[in-house]
């Protein structure tokens, strides 16, 4: 079922530090959808057919444009960040600052990204 996210399809020159975004990010937003499922499916009175939410949450993910914004927003940070890092020591405050910027982009991402929520 991961197969379906294609992280296989990232261009080959994608870094570790990217593919590993990639996918975390969309487990976030497919969690959080599946999270709205779970729920409305448990408040719901009447017993519908059994439905697999996170299966549901992930095909509407990749259906959705959202899939590729968040594969292109993240992939420009990373590559950003990424470039200059041979200029950073490791420890230094600017070499901290730097990746706490990347720590929050990444988190503007997926919020900006976030799947509508079921029944709100």
């Amino acid at each position: 079922m991961w197969s379906t996210l294609r992280l296989g399809s990232s261009p080959s020159g994608s870094s570790t530090l990217e593919k590993i975004m990639q996918l975390g990010s969309a487990v976030v937003i497919i969690s959080e959808t599946t999270f709205y499922l779970l729920d409305q499916q448990h408040s719901t009175p009447v017993r519908q057919e059994s439905v697999y939410p996170f299966r549901v949450a992930l095909q509407q993910y990749m259906a959705s444009p959202n899939a590729a914004a968040v594969r292109e927003a993240l992939s420009s940070a990373i590559r950003t960040y990424e470039a200059g890092f041979s200029h950073r020591i490791p420890g230094s405050p600017k070499y901290f600052q730097k990746k706490a910027e990347l720590i929050d982009t990444i988190i503007e991402i997926v919020l900006q990204h976030r799947l509508p929520t079921p029944g709100v």
